[in-house]
């Protein structure tokens, strides 16, 4: 029965928040109201609050669950075989994607996971399948800035492990540099394409991967930068 009850719990906070970041996505956040979302949801605002206590909430869950669906697809074709370099593109270009289609979201966001508090992961534990395991106060800011950082470590893990980035490198704490790059670049870089956001990203990341990269020698090829 307790597990019956915190199924339909579980369904009914996706319920709220997909249908509010389809009214969000429509209409922006500030214009729409705690009645507009409960209507959508079919559930009372009463309701609305006890799982939720803000839209902003509301919006960092629904956008937490894009990350993990990411980060899961990430995980896969690492493990398939992929090069990590074609991993980080194909992350990015999405994450790139999304920030310019939903740009009138990002603010909100950004503001939310860039004010949270990380605790220190170890970059040497066995990488995680999701970030349930880990133990996180009731601050859903931090939890969607631990989801972004876990959705980029795996693929620098995994270029660390192949010789492309120095071994004593610590890649959790480029990882979050790398999410902090991202996340400011949408917040102030006014960017209209995909392929705008993508050319700032290099320049960011160019800078805080410099000296992260390891040597290759000479006479041999280049590493790819991610």
């Amino acid at each position: 029965m307790k597990t019956n009850r915190e199924e339909q719990d579980q369904a009914r906070r996706e319920r709220i928040a997909r249908a509010a970041f389809e009214l969000f996505a429509r209409s922006g956040l500030e214009a729409t109201s705690a009645q507009d979302i409960a209507q959508a949801a079919f559930v009372s605002r009463t309701n609305l609050y006890r799982y939720f206590p803000s839209k902003v909430h509301m919006l960092l869950a629904h956008f937490e669950k894009a990350v993990q669906a990411s980060r899961d697809e990430a995980l896969s074709r690492l493990q398939g075989g992929a090069a990590p370099q074609q991993v980080w593109e194909n992350v990015t270009a999405r994450m790139a994607d999304l920030g310019v289609r939903y740009r009138h979201l990002v603010g909100a966001v950004g503001q939310a996971v860039l004010s949270a508090r990380l605790p220190r992961l170890d970059a040497r534990a066995p990488l995680r399948r999701d970030a349930s395991d880990l133990t996180l106060p009731d601050d859903l800011g931090l939890r969607t800035a631990l989801m972004l950082t876990t959705l980029v470590e795996p693929v620098l893990l995994a270029m660390q492990r192949g010789g492309d980035l120095r071994p004593g490198l610590d890649v959790t704490h480029l990882s979050v540099l790398l999410v902090d790059a991202c996340l400011l670049s949408l917040l102030h870089g006014g960017h209209r394409t995909q392929r705008e956001v993508m050319q700032d990203w290099q320049e960011r990341f160019s800078l805080l991967l410099h000296g992260a990269l390891s040597d290759p020698g000479p006479g041999a090829a280049r590493h790819r930068r991610p």
